[in-house]
């Protein structure tokens, strides 16, 4: 009966403001911000969808978030991290936990994401540098809820 009712619904992110079918978000959590998400009928959230159009995130931020994702867990890195510290939550959502932890940290100072002037296809050019590592250890064993080895990948 709950497949009956998924395919009816939608998930609602107040914070992002967008729906998501179940498939999308298997565990309930905005695979974008990582926050809780809530059910609503199709037409609550087409319509909500339509007013928050205008309330939309920028397409540049969107972009600019997947380009900080994109860089930190290429070649596998992003994998490695979830299998070192494996936490209690799918790797969806910590790969977007991270991606926000990472950008916090640029804000503050602690990380630099470095990108070419241009589009570039040597990914090398593309590329995450640590200007406090002891920092960025510490926060991702706290996001990964303390169950972290002493083993962090860098």
């Amino acid at each position: 009966m709950a497949r009956a009712t998924s395919a009816k619904t939608y998930l609602w992110c107040q914070t992002c403001r967008r729906s998501y079918s179940h498939a999308d978000a298997p565990d309930g959590i905005c695979p974008v911000c990582v926050a809780p998400m809530r059910e609503m009928s199709r037409f609550a959230a087409i319509a909500r969808g339509f007013m928050a159009n205008e309330l939309a995130l920028s397409p540049l931020q969107t972009k600019h978030r997947q380009l900080i994702q994109l860089t930190w867990t290429r070649n596998g890195m992003g994998e490695r991290y979830y299998q070192v510290l494996a936490p209690e939550m799918p790797y969806s959502r910590f790969e977007a936990m991270v991606t926000g932890l990472l950008m916090r940290g640029a804000d503050e100072g602690w990380v630099r994401f470095v990108f070419p002037p241009s589009p570039s296809s040597d990914e090398s050019a593309y590329r995450l540098e640590f200007v406090d590592e002891e920092r960025f250890v510490r926060e991702l064993e706290a996001l990964a809820g303390g169950n972290a080895g002493d083993g962090v990948m860098g």
